[in-house]
């Protein structure tokens, strides 16, 4: 009568006897880098063109090429050796990523550098493929969408005295949409920074915010203006 079979015996017959790589030569290899490259420069230009903040990072934006080649070449080396596959997933578990994120659609763009690469890796190419020209298209449009308005960046020089609630006050009565980027203090002296999207391109408010008692300078900086509608 045979021993009945225990994990421990199919873990060590699939498992630790599976000592070779599979299947990946090296053509296979550069084939599958090629499209994550490609993809990575598909999603890289996408990034470019939609970004409507006014301080692009081409730093994070090359890094989603690098990210989709690196994940593809993770995916084919897990898929084409077990243990291996698991010590790697052991490795990347210790891996801490703490710089900050600039904008949450940051995080998509990441998220689909990502799948790209695995979907690459696994040997997917069609579904790469068709899902990046889709996903890549959905983006444009949306960012379209979002970015009819012009983008300025606020510069406001006056003294200490000032109260921040005015000036916002003024804002959204006249300007729109803004955001508070930042505050600097020279002595008596203050400089307030704010991210501002005008509608129709109507800058009236600089002098509402001009005439405030304690304004010294008002400052509208456009940006990005050949993103914009």
């Amino acid at each position: 009568m045979s021993k009945p079979l225990t994990f421990q015996d199919i873990f060590k017959n699939n498992f630790l006897n599976s000592q070779t790589f599979e299947g990946i030569t090296l053509n296979q290899l550069l084939i599958a880098l090629l499209f994550a490259f490609l993809a990575g420069m598909f999603i890289y230009l996408i990034y470019r063109v939609s970004d409507n903040t006014p301080a692009f990072v081409n730093s994070f934006a090359v890094s989603l090429v690098a990210l989709t080649m690196i994940t593809t070449v993770v995916i084919m080396t897990i898929t084409s050796n077990i243990l291996l596959s698991l010590g790697m997933v052991g490795a990347l578990s210790i891996v801490r990523f703490r710089t900050a994120v600039k904008e949450a659609i940051d995080i998509i763009y990441m998220f689909w550098a990502i799948t790209m690469g695995i979907t690459i890796g696994a040997g997917f190419y069609f579904i790469a493929t068709v899902g990046c020209l889709i996903i890549g298209l959905v983006l444009f449009a949306m960012s379209r969408i979002g970015g009819r308005e012009n983008l300025f960046v606020l510069v406001i020089n006056a003294r200490q005295t000032v109260n921040q609630n005015q000036l916002e006050e003024i804002l959204r009565e006249r300007a729109g949409k803004f955001r508070f980027k930042a505050k600097s203090a020279f002595g008596e002296a203050a400089e307030w920074t704010y991210e501002v999207r005008l509608k129709k391109g109507d800058s009236g408010f600089t002098d509402s915010l001009a005439a405030l008692e304690g304004v010294e300078n008002v400052n509208l900086v456009a940006f990005k203006n050949h993103n914009v509608l």
